[in-house]
C-alpha cells in the first residue's frame, strides 16, 4: 500500500465527485446567465485523469504543467469547482442535516455500486485465485472499506502481472479528501466574519501545501483513515479557494481573456518546484472558474447529456487496469488511454442515469416558508 500512496500523492486521481448543483444570483456573485461550462470542464478533467494515469500504468512518465502531472492538475480543477459550487449549496440552504444528506447522496450510491461490482463481478472474473480462495480471503471483503471512504487498493489475485500491480482502483484516494472538505465547509461558513477566516484558511493551507509537498516533504508517511495527510494538503487548498471565489466574486472579475494571459505569463516566474505550486494555486482557481462562468456558455448543452464526470472518474482506473491485463501495453500509453476512455465514458453514463441521477432525486428540498 505504501507504494500506492507514494504514487498517488504525486500523480493524482478525481475528483473527486463534483456536485451538479446550480448557482443562484447573490449580491456578491455575477448574475448567472443561461447555463455554464462546468459540466464540460469536469468531463475534460475526468478524461485527463485517465490520460495521465495511462503513463504510470504502462511504465512511462507523463506530461505535466505547473509542477504537477496532468492527472494531478485535473484533480485540482475538480476541487476548485467543488468548493465553488458546494459552498453555494450551503448558502442556498444552511441546514446541516439536509446539506450532509445531499452530499452523501452525491458520493455514496455511485461509490457503493462501483465497489460491489468490483468485488462481486470484476474480481471473480479476473482473479488468479479460484472462487473459493477469492471469496474466502478476508482481503476481498476488506476492499468494501472503500464504501466508507477508507481507501483499500488491493483485491486478492488481481492485476499481479500488471506493470503497476496491487492497485485495483488507485483513484479512490481522493474521495475521503473530498468528503472531509464537505464536512469543513459548513464549519467555515458559520464562523463570524467568515470571509476573513475562509481567506486565512485558504492562505494557511496553501502555505502548508507548498511546504510539505514541495520543500520539506516528510520522511515518514502519516496516514489517517487510509489517507496520506500530505496528499490531503495537496488538494485541500484548491477546494477552499473555490469557496473564497464564491464569497468574494464581483461582476467582471472572472474574465476568459485575462485567464489566458495568466496562463502565458505567470509560468514565466517559475524557478523551482515550490514556486510552480505557488503559481498553480494562483492560476488554477482563476482559470477554471473563468472558463466555467465564461459567457456565452458554449458548452452548456452538455448538461442535457448529464454529469458523467464522477462515474468516469470512479471507473477509469479500474478499466485501465483491466485493459492492461488483457493487452500488454508497456510504453504504449496511447493504446491504454484510447481503449479505456470510451469504456469509462459508457460506464460513467450508466452510473449517471441508473445510480447517480435517481439518487439525486432523493435529495431533501429546502422547506417552503
Amino acid at each position: 500500500m505504501s507504494s500506492v500512496v507514494k504514487l498517488w500523492r504525486g500523480r493524482g486521481g478525481i475528483p473527486a465527485a463534483a456536485t451538479n448543483e446550480k448557482l443562484t444570483t447573490s449580491a456578491k456573485l455575477q448574475p448567472r446567465k443561461a447555463g455554464d461550462n462546468f459540466v464540460a470542464i469536469r468531463l475534460i478533467a475526468a478524461l485527463l485523469v485517465i490520460f495521465g494515469h495511462s503513463f504510470p500504468l504502462t511504465g512511462g512518465e507523463g506530461p505535466g504543467y505547473l509542477g504537477s502531472p496532468v492527472s494531478t492538475l485535473a484533480v485540482k480543477v475538480f476541487f476548485v469547482i467543488s468548493g465553488y459550487l458546494i459552498s453555494e449549496s450551503w448558502m442556498q440552504d444552511a441546514n446541516v442535516a439536509r446539506y450532509l444528506c445531499r452530499r452523501a447522496l452525491r458520493i455514496f450510491p455511485a461509490l457503493s455500486a462501483l465497489c460491489l461490482l468490483t468485488v462481486l463481478l470484476v474480481g471473480p472474473a479476473l482473479t488468479q485465485l479460484n472462487w473459493a480462495e477469492y471469496f474466502g480471503n478476508p482481503g476481498t471483503w476488506d476492499y468494501l472499506e472503500n464504501v466508507i471512504l477508507k481507501p483499500n487498493y488491493a483485491l486478492p489475485g488481481m492485476f499481479g502481472a500488471n506493470l503497476y500491480p496491487g492497485a485495483v482502483n488507485g483513484s479512490l484516494w481522493t474521495l475521503p479528501v473530498e468528503f472531509s472538505m464537505y464536512l469543513l465547509t459548513p464549519v467555515l461558513m458559520i464562523l463570524p466574519r467568515k470571509g476573513l477566516w475562509i481567506c486565512l484558511t485558504a492562505l494557511g493551507l496553501s502555505a502548508a501545501s507548498v511546504w510539505f509537498n514541495r520543500i520539506a516533504i516528510p520522511a515518514e508517511t502519516v496516514v489517517v483513515w487510509g489517507t496520506n495527510l500530505v496528499s490531503w494538503l495537496e488538494m485541500a487548498p484548491y477546494f477552499v479557494w473555490g469557496i473564497v471565489y464564491r464569497l468574494w466574486l464581483r461582476p467582471g472579475f472572472l474574465n476568459v481573456q485575462v485567464a489566458m494571459v495568466l496562463l502565458l505569463l505567470l509560468p514565466l516566474g517559475i524557478y523551482n518546484w515550490a514556486s510552480a505550486e505557488v503559481v498553480s494555486l494562483l492560476i488554477v482557481p482563476y482559470v477554471t472558474l473563468s472558463l466555467g462562468q465564461g459567457a456565452p456558455p458554449r458548452f452548456a448543452w452538455l448538461e442535457r447529456i448529464g454529469d458523467l464526470s464522477y462515474g468516469i472518474y470512479l471507473y477509469g482506473f479500474l478499466v485501465q487496469q483491466v485493459v492492461a491485463s488483457f493487452f500488454l501495453t508497456p510504453g504504449h500509453h496511447w493504446m491504454n488511454f484510447l481503449l479505456a476512455a470510451p469504456i469509462s465514458v459508457i460506464l460513467g453514463a450508466l452510473s449517471w442515469h441508473f445510480v447517480e441521477k435517481p439518487a439525486m432525486r432523493l435529495k431533501p428540498s429546502r422547506p417552503l416558508v
